[in-house]
């Protein structure tokens, strides 16, 4: 739907002047198209929510350099959106690749006390634990901190952190003993 480009350079004008009512407007004027274009760029409902508010956010943030670069908004928010959902995708592309690479390499080959036989299927075993259980192993076997330390540090009681403990190790020990099976 277009609008008037003038009106959005007025609504913009009188946001800068602190008429916090012409935002508001703006906003109603363009989070529809903006929204439907975020969800077709990235096929998801809380996603695109969150690019439509960013866009907004850049307007708020550089109204001027919209209002110079065209006279109508439109433009300048769907080019935001894009750029910002392509920046969402390398990211969250990155941390898949950073996230793959780590749950591979828990434990590395030179680690006191792992047979290297069982290395593999230890690695295996340590990132399928539920967040939690990873937590409590890593802060206690790895880091070396007493139960009282993780407790403190995860903002949880140390009987908490002792039985997420030792759910994780009997867990990595089903794991482990369905990998030597395998």
């Amino acid at each position: 739907m277009a609008h008037e480009p003038a009106a959005d350079a007025a609504l913009l004008a009188r946001y800068h002047a602190g008429d916090a009512a012409a935002f508001d407007e703006l906003y109603a004027r363009h989070k529809d198209a903006l929204y439907h274009h975020a969800r077709a760029l990235t096929r998801d409902d809380g996603l695109a929510e969150d690019l439509l508010n960013e866009s907004f956010l850049e307007l708020a943030r550089q109204g001027d350099a919209a209002r110079s670069a065209s006279s109508s908004l439109a433009p300048f928010l769907h080019t935001v959106l894009r750029r910002r959902a392509a920046d969402r995708r390398r990211s969250d592309q990155s941390t898949r690749r950073r996230e793959a690479g780590f749950s591979q390499q828990w434990v590395r080959e030179r680690s006191d006390g792992v047979d290297p036989s069982q290395l593999a299927d230890l690695n295996r075993a340590l990132g399928l634990l539920p967040t939690e259980q990873a937590e409590a192993v890593v802060l206690h076997a790895y880091a070396g901190l007493t139960f009282q330390e993780a407790a403190d540090v995860l903002d949880a009681s140390i009987n908490t952190v002792a039985s997420r403990y030792r759910a994780a190790l009997k867990r990595l020990a089903e794991l482990m003993n369905e990998g030597s099976r395998a």
